[in-house]
């Protein structure tokens, strides 16, 4: 196989490098305008611990599978961390490398089929909405472009013209690439297209080396997966499409191999109630995208017609180009697992190199230079114009999600979490308490995110607002990620005219984060107290209160606990049977400290005949049950509970 041989011309590198401006400019433009969840963070923190010397990760965060990912993403995530702990420089990491991977799109339609392919394959590129997208997070499949590209451009550098260290190259890239992303298997397959192809280029030692090298790349994701004895069968065939997914053949993968290469859809970016406002806000262009995935179709079928026809299989890129767009979508016809968009990211390079492959075999065909002429200003024109409206419809859509609330869709953008996290920063606390729905990072958002923000705080700690409360003994600050929802901040009262208090509104309607001095709210204003009863793992129950809908417990600590534990609350008749019961985890043991205030909300409705409150705390493994032991002052054995008489 022989690359085209002309020079690259003026009008070549002007093009070229407008193209890479506008791709850097979609991709690394207004970063603060991106997603910072719980996937984003967690694997953020694990760069970070690896930037810091903290831990060396040998594992990844979990896949959509349900299997941790191997640890590649997180070692090269940890390279912008290492210069800034904010998720900004990694944003632009992503981005920048998108760029090359449009760089490396231009070149391979450039080697192989001239400078109309490489304009046409570039330009697509650069501006294809969903590209983009998928270039402004920091998340593992994000990185996937350049990668890819690379793989298959070493593949067909080395066995397709011969080139040794492109074959020594071919097989450590192909390893990491899959190891970033599983999804990216299907480039499996092309790599074994390469070899029956062009097996006579195949040096056994060349092979044993490339291999070798590759193998090296699976080392700590191999050692992590013993383990963490993730290598059993159960495990492998679960995180092949487990038993819930119902496993069929479906057009879901077409579709979404449809939309991803046309850059249709970016309104479901706006959420399930704000995607009409969005698409008010624009115009209806779209149905024009969908020449793109045509073009791309009908030019991999008219290249494998003319690879057959003149015997080019091993002449040229084609077949393998053709493989490149068609394997992914064949791997998830038949639904093994549930088919998300992202697993078609592999194959977009393909679709926009075959637009251009096949505008340049098209232009070619005519004989006629008035025609051609036309056609090719014709086509230029047409190009234009997509091109064009998919970058104006991208920043209209940047612009949409900063300013409007998308529940349901795109999260909160990054730089109004930064400057809330730079207000929080500002008071140099020492302690800081988050209140929001969750407290367990990294498996619930609002830790996730913040236990990465707030790395540089000596102390934070996270309340689940809708069911706990904490007071610490010493000044504290709350950053409470505020909704309807918070026992411990219901209402405006708990912020407005109350001093130290800043409030962030972020988009209008939607999220709203406030910084302020903890304290105890009203809700702890009307507890009635008891003798304190003293359990052994530090906590000591001083008092509670009724609601119609709940019991509320006050619980006195030592200091931090070595376990998490769970919380009951029995309700007991005359006769000292139990007539109803709640139960609950309490606040896990590490975020404890000595002489905090813990308050726990448990949902239980006390029936009319209740006469006695009984409450206390256990462990349990799911299968044994072990309670808390209650103490007396000597700190001998009382009992495993505490009995509280309720007024008659």
């Amino acid at each position: 196989m022989k690359p085209i041989g002309t020079p690259v011309r003026r009008w070549e590198l002007v093009a070229l490098v407008v193209m890479l401006l506008v791709a850097a400019g979609l991709r690394l433009g207004a970063p603060g305008i991106t997603e910072f969840k719980r996937d984003e963070a967690n694997l953020s923190r694990l760069a970070l611990d690896l930037a810091r010397g903290r831990d060396l990760p040998l594992l990844g965060i979990r896949s959509s599978v349900d299997v941790p990912n191997p640890p590649v993403s997180v070692y090269l995530f940890a390279l912008p961390y290492a210069l800034d702990d904010t998720p900004l420089l990694s944003t632009l990491f992503v981005g920048a490398l998108n760029v090359i991977a449009v760089a490396l799109a231009w070149w391979l339609a450039r080697r192989y089929y001239g400078p109309l392919a490489a304009l046409v394959a570039g330009a697509l590129y650069a501006a294809a909405p969903w590209a983009v997208i998928y270039s402004r997070k920091i998340w593992a499949q994000d990185l996937l472009p350049p990668f890819v590209a690379a793989t298959v451009f070493t593949g067909l550098l080395g066995f397709g013209e011969g080139k040794r260290w492109a074959r020594w190259l071919h097989w450590p890239l192909l390893a990491l690439t899959v190891q970033i992303h599983f999804g990216a298997f299907t480039l499996i397959p092309l790599s074994l297209l390469m070899l029956v192809l062009w097996w006579q280029t195949i040096d056994r030692r060349d092979l044993v080396i490339g291999l070798g090298i590759a193998a090296l790349t699976m080392l700590p994701a191999l050692a992590g997966a013993y383990r963490d004895d993730l290598l059993t069968l159960d495990t492998i065939r679960d995180g092949l499409g487990g038993t819930d997914h119902e496993q069929t053949i479906s057009t879901t993968a077409l579709d979404y191999a449809r939309l991803t290469i046309a850059g249709t859809d970016i309104h479901s970016l706006a959420g399930e109630q704000q995607f009409q406002h969005y698409l008010d806000t624009v115009p209806d262009v779209y149905p024009l995208f969908d020449l793109v995935p045509l073009g791309a179709a009908l030019a991999a079928g008219l290249l494998v017609v003319r690879a057959v026809r003149a015997g080019r299989a091993r002449s040229s890129p084609d077949v393998v180009l053709v493989a490149w767009l068609v394997v992914p979508v064949l791997a998830f016809t038949w639904e093994w697992t549930e088919v998300a968009p992202h697993y078609m990211i592999p194959l977009m390079p393909a679709a926009y190199i075959l637009c251009g492959a096949g505008a340049a075999a098209l232009r070619d065909a005519v004989r006629s230079p008035r025609v051609r002429r036309a056609l090719v200003a014709g086509g230029a024109l047409l190009l234009a114009v997509i091109v064009s409206l998919q970058v104006i419809l991208f920043v209209e859509l940047l612009r949409f999600l900063d300013d409007h609330h998308t529940p349901g869709g795109f999260g909160v953008p990054l730089h109004d979490l930064l400057d809330v996290r730079q207000a929080v920063l500002d008071h140099q606390p020492d302690d800081v308490i988050v209140v929001s729905e969750g407290e367990i990072a990294p498996y619930d958002q609002e830790p996730a995110v913040w236990e990465l923000l707030l790395g540089a705080v000596p102390d934070s700690r996270f309340v689940d607002g809708t069911r706990t409360a904490v007071i610490p003994v010493d000044a504290a600050l709350e950053l409470v990620a505020w909704t309807p929802a918070l026992r411990t901040c219901a209402d405006p009262g708990c912020w407005e005219d109350v001093d130290g208090v800043q409030v962030f509104e972020l988009r209008p309607g939607g999220e709203r984060y406030i910084v302020r001095p903890a304290a105890a709210g009203a809700w702890a204003d009307d507890l009635d107290g008891i003798e304190p009863v003293r359990f052994a793992n530090g906590a000591h129950l001083t008092g509670y209160a009724l609601r119609a809908d709940s019991v509320l417990l006050a619980w006195q600590l030592d200091g931090p606990a070595a376990l998490d534990y769970q919380a009951f609350v029995h309700a007991l008749d005359a006769d000292g049977q139990r007539i109803a019961q709640a139960d609950r985890t309490a606040w896990p043991g590490r975020y404890w400290r000595a002489g905090d205030t813990l308050y726990l909300w448990f949902d239980l409705v006390l029936p009319p005949d209740a006469v006695t409150l009984r409450a206390g705390m256990y462990t349990t493994d799911g299968v044994t049950y072990h309670n808390v032991e209650t103490l007396d002052a000597q700190g001998a054995y009382l009992g495993q509970w505490a009995d509280i008489p309720l007024p008659r």
